[in-house]
């Protein structure tokens, strides 16, 4: 079985934005009946020789959409993308009362591919098959979706984002109207405030309350290979108005990942924050190494987007084998934009045992015991200073007795 080694390289932050691929699909008179503009980045995890790789393509312009299926009222449409030498990605469609949505997302590649992955192992056609995360749209709109979502499955990630999509097409027109996902609803520009000088200063959010601990876990076929229980709060400068924003995760984020013997990752998301952790081991213990987040903030009515990304960090340090423990608010300096507050932490990405945490290594904020030295040191200098106060004041009352008359 393939170790898995979880260096997820894209996700929302750190990848380069690439221009969207433009596909219309025809039917036998010519006319468009499937359309599509989207753009998508792979990061694939595969086997070298005695190490594992990872690779990183876009979805290139250069594609064949022949195997498209243009759909009616009795058969499904297919969105069918083939490129280079075996790959191939497809986006099977639904449609009823009125609406169409994506359904399945499959992905077929071909490690045999020298130029995307250079001294692969075992050379082989692959293929997988997962959730296309779209949402329904009414028939003869056009479903867009500017915001990342990434989608993981195995050795697999897919980032997709400014996403245009119409099934269906109706007299080969493409529609003007759009059904808009709800990631991007959630970030939408407000109206627009005209400013008085008295009113100039940005209106500063009331801050969130101690985030809810959140309980995530990931799983390698059915086995736990991670478990995390820890309320997260992201403490962000915005560089405009210098001032502090504080945003909870939500403790109901969708979570995923990868696990693996030397690497493993936790992403979540929320509408508005995607935020991943790397784990590494190294010298039998294993640390949080990375950090990336893709985050958006409202103020003032702008929606302002923020890129986080650290992979020299070196938190959480733990045993390999044991889990790590904070039940104390911690501050994890990222950048100096990103400062994450993390509140009961409960942590282990390497070696569950029975699908439950191992025997806890406990953070120092967390250890009381490292109080009795202070306190006993700080009784013994309040001591010393009095013993020497006192010596003070006895000699200077003993010089005042010997006094001439």
């Amino acid at each position: 079985m393939l170790h898995l080694a979880a260096l997820l390289l894209l996700l929302l932050t750190g990848f380069s934005l690439t221009e969207a691929v433009e596909i219309k699909v025809h039917d036998n008179n010519n006319k468009t009946c499937l359309y599509a503009n989207l753009s998508v980045n792979f990061t694939i995890v595969y086997e070298g020789n005695g190490t594992m790789k990872n690779t990183t393509f876009t979805l290139p312009n250069s594609l064949s959409s022949n195997g498209s299926v243009c759909g009616d009222n009795n058969s499904a449409p297919l969105l069918k993308m083939d490129f280079g030498p075996g790959h191939s990605l497809s986006l099977n469609f639904s449609h009823s009362a009125g609406l169409f949505r994506g359904d399945v997302l499959t992905f077929t590649y071909n490690t045999s591919d020298t130029n995307l992955f250079p001294g692969a192992k075992n050379t082989s056609v692959k293929q997988v098959a997962v959730d296309s995360l779209m949402e329904a749209a009414p028939l003869n709109t056009v479903y867009t979706c500017r915001s990342a979502k990434a989608i993981a499955s195995k050795e697999v990630i897919m980032v997709v984002y400014d996403v245009g999509l119409q099934a269906l097409v109706e007299n080969g027109t493409i529609s003007k109207n759009e059904s808009i996902c709800k990631a991007d609803m959630s970030t939408t520009m407000g109206p627009l405030t005209t400013w008085t000088a008295s009113t100039m200063t940005p209106t500063k959010p009331p801050p969130p309350p101690i985030p809810s601990v959140g309980n995530y876990t990931l799983k390698n076929g059915s086995e736990t290979c991670l478990l995390a229980n820890m309320g997260l709060q992201l403490n962000l400068t915005y560089m405009a108005d210098n001032q502090t924003r504080l945003i909870n995760i939500d403790s109901n984020s969708t979570a995923s990942g990868l696990c693996g013997d030397q690497n493993a990752t936790l992403m979540l998301e929320d509408m508005k924050t995607t935020i991943l952790f790397h784990f590494i081991v190294e010298q039998s213990k294993f640390f949080l190494k990375e950090v990336k987040a893709n985050i958006s903030l409202v103020v003032n009515g702008s929606t302002f987007s923020f890129h986080i990304n650290n992979s020299s960090l070196k938190y959480w340090q733990t045993s390999i084998g044991s889990s790590y423990m904070c039940h104390k608010e911690q501050r994890l300096r990222v950048t100096d934009q990103m400062v994450i507050n993390t509140f009961n932490v409960w942590i282990q990405p390497f070696e569950l045992k029975s699908g439950t945490f191992a025997r806890a290594e406990e953070c120092s904020l967390d250890d009381d015991s490292i109080l009795i030295p202070i306190i006993v040191g700080a009784a013994l200098a309040v001591l010393i200073m009095i013993v020497v106060i006192a010596y003070v004041i006895g000699r200077r009352k003993s010089y005042a007795g010997y006094q001439t008359l």
